[in-house]
């Protein structure tokens, strides 16, 4: 903490104790940003002099918030990573109509719910998707996360969060029932034969369940429609989206996205190329309030991702702009020549306007 008359304030500095007035009363909290109308009130008010957070500090508290949120997620993968070895060992061995077995992982939707409920942090930070789908199985586990998260983001009813829970896990149930290639393929690079008896996948595993009176109907609609769009462009029966749940709408959105990051089902794409294929396809392929939801929650680029900035520097993402999830802080790792950028340096990309991200690494 250091002491910093206000004629030299530059703006953006953290103050570090209240600014309070000659009666006691706070006038500015302490860990607010001075932004420059700040400043023109401290002025106004005659204020000369404040104490601001200087550099170490501010790091030791990154280094709190991010020690923290690991810990966090360390403890909500581990669950997720049980619920993984659940579904995976009891999908690789399920046999068609054969569905005991599939009440189990019915049961790792409720754990999902339970856990996402227990950790609010979860839903905060869903911009982080690091889990990348590997196989059929943790695909489906993934979509049930994230539309699970969604479902609550976009405030649906306890029911309704359940029966999408329910109905994203098991959602892909039809992809044990064919033999034909789907990883890292869209239906475009499929010959005909191979995207008619992909596109089954969706009736066969409605099929193997229609009857199961332990699964309510919207979570049969989840695995029978989650291929149709609201254009009616989908399949199987290319139904408009006004014939669509909300519950539908909502899973079909989430896994298009994991199938575009992951390859499963799909043509495997970065993340930022997946986030701009949902905008391109907001209010034709998906349901728009759904989208908005989703651009606004999840980033481009999580942080960890190693990035290419338009001048050239290389870095690596350590913090996100919630207000802008296309423009996070970046941590400078080499300069545009490529050398090593020997200095501490990150650059906040919704300050510096006229930098962008190209691609990442």
């Amino acid at each position: 903490m250091k002491e910093v008359l206000v004629d030299e304030l530059l703006g953006n500095e953290i103050l570090a104790v209240p600014v309070m007035s000659s009666n006691e009363n706070v006038l500015i909290q302490s860990d607010t940003m001075l932004r420059q109308e700040y400043i023109r009130k401290l002025t106004d008010l005659g204020v000369e002099s404040v104490y601001i957070k200087d550099r170490e500090e501010l790091r030791d508290e990154q280094i709190g918030r991010i020690r923290k949120h690991s810990d966090e997620m360390c403890t909500i993968e581990q669950t997720f990573e049980e619920s993984m070895d659940v579904v995976e060992s009891i999908l690789s061995k399920h046999i068609y109509k054969h569905n005991e077995e599939l009440k189990r992982v019915s049961e790792e939707a409720d754990i999902v719910i339970n856990k996402v409920i227990s950790e609010p942090e979860v839903i905060e930070q869903i911009t982080e998707i690091r889990n990348i789908s590997t196989d059929m199985y943790s695909h489906c586990l993934n979509v049930c996360i994230l539309s699970t998260i969604m479902a609550m983001r976009l405030k649906m009813n306890e029911k309704q969060v359940q029966n999408v829970s329910k109905g994203a896990i098991l959602h892909d149930i039809g992809l044990k029932y064919i033999n034909v290639p789907y990883i890292g393929l869209s239906l475009d690079e499929m010959n005909p034969e191979e995207a008619l008896e992909y596109k089954k996948h969706t009736v066969y595993g409605y099929s193997s369940i229609q009857e199961e009176e332990w699964l309510a109907d919207p979570v049969k609609e989840i695995i029978l429609l989650h291929h149709e769009q609201m254009d009616g462009e989908g399949f199987p029966f290319r139904q408009n989206g006004d014939k669509l749940r909300n519950e539908v709408r909502l899973v079909a959105l989430c896994d298009t996205f994991d199938a575009l990051i992951s390859g499963i089902g799909d043509k495997k794409v970065k993340m930022y190329e997946a986030i701009e294929y949902i905008r391109a396809y907001t209010g034709t392929k998906f349901d728009p309030t759904i989208a908005r939801k989703f651009l606004e929650t999840v980033a481009m680029f999580p942080v960890g991702s190693r990035v290419v900035l338009s001048s050239g520097e290389t870095g690596e993402v350590v913090r996100q702009n919630k207000e802008a999830l296309d423009r996070p802080v970046v941590k400078v790792i080499t300069n545009a020549d490529g050398s090593s950028c020997e200095e501490e340096k990150e650059i906040d990309l919704v300050k510096a306007l006229t930098l962008f991200i190209v691609d990442t690494l």
